[in-house]
């Protein structure tokens, strides 16, 4: 007469089912951590180059190769001595037309309230000077929208992998600047899960086995 098993499982179909599941649970977790498609690519980008926004000299690299960065800090920037000097003097343009136009208006508004003969005339100084005042800050608006492209800041945290320029260097806008590591732990967690996912289809398998 055979002996009696010691051991027994009971159901022991469930474990080779939960092996099934965690089976194409793990393919799912290795196509995506080792053979991304391009929309989770586009999701999760492995790396990030950065442009430079501006044409110009190198004036400053703030960062090496294996620094760590966070989002909205500056990388790279550009030589502004030119541009300052024309945002300067945009500037003070600006606060000379502003003071004409203030000047203007309360001429305008004097003469009307006191019944002067120019009052028409006084208000069409006052609005040609208010024209001339937004074009000024028009101007000078442009001109700091010019200098603020000519800093390269970072789009997120991670880490800096790669730096093809150097000091000095004429760079073109849209040039690569810089090119980084985002701090993204989605690979590393479905690698992880691929690992574990494959441990348990080998465990689930043994203890079915086991309990036949």
């Amino acid at each position: 007469m055979p002996a009696k098993r010691k051991y027994t499982v009971k159901q022991s179909s469930d474990f080779l089912v939960l092996a099934g599941i965690f089976f194409f649970l793990g393919l799912w977790a290795i196509k995506d951590a080792w053979y991304p498609s391009e929309k989770t690519l586009k999701k999760h980008p492995q790396e990030i180059v950065i442009p430079f926004t501006a044409a110009g000299s190198v004036d400053g690299i703030h960062v090496a190769v294996g620094d760590a960065v966070d989002e909205g800090q500056l990388l790279v920037n550009l030589r502004k001595d030119r541009i300052m000097v024309e945002f300067e003097a945009a500037t003070n343009a600006y606060i000379q037309a502003k003071n004409v136009y203030t000047e203007m208006e309360l001429e305008a508004r004097r003469a009307e309230r006191d019944g002067g003969a120019a009052v028409a005339e006084l208000k069409k100084s006052a609005e040609d000077a208010r024209a001339e005042m937004t074009a000024k800050l028009k101007q000078v608006g442009e001109l700091r929208q010019s200098m603020e492209s000519m800093d390269v800041l970072s789009v997120g945290k991670g880490k800096v992998k790669e730096i093809p320029i150097r000091m000095h260097d004429i760079v073109e806008a849209d040039d690569e600047a810089l090119v980084i590591v985002p701090d993204d732990h989605f690979y590393l967690f479905n690698k992880s899960l691929a690992f574990f996912s494959g441990f348990a289809v080998l465990v689930f398998l043994g203890i079915h086995y086991l309990g036949r």
